[in-house]
């Protein structure tokens, strides 16, 4: 998950833009480009009363580091 406000919005139960597929029982994952905002995202789910959420970290050092990827297909195919 690349964190952005409205996704924080969406894991909040109290929000109107409350996305029931966050739910504080699942395991989230979170990251981003270099790992500050996974940090800082996944300190606040934890505030949120979610149990289980893991910071990946940076997601070029995952794929880097050989962490299975999905690839978009090629244009036109």
């Amino acid at each position: 998950m690349a964190t952005s406000v409205k996704q924080m919005m969406e894991a909040d139960p109290e929000s109107s833009y409350h996305d029931k597929n966050f739910a504080k029982d699942k395991t989230v994952i979170v990251y981003c480009a270099s790992g500050g905002r996974s940090a800082l995202s996944g300190k606040v789910l934890k505030d949120m009363g979610y149990g289980e959420v893991y910071n990946l970290g940076a997601f070029r050092d995952w794929a880097e580091g050989g962490g299975a990827v999905d690839k978009p297909g090629e244009p036109g195919r």
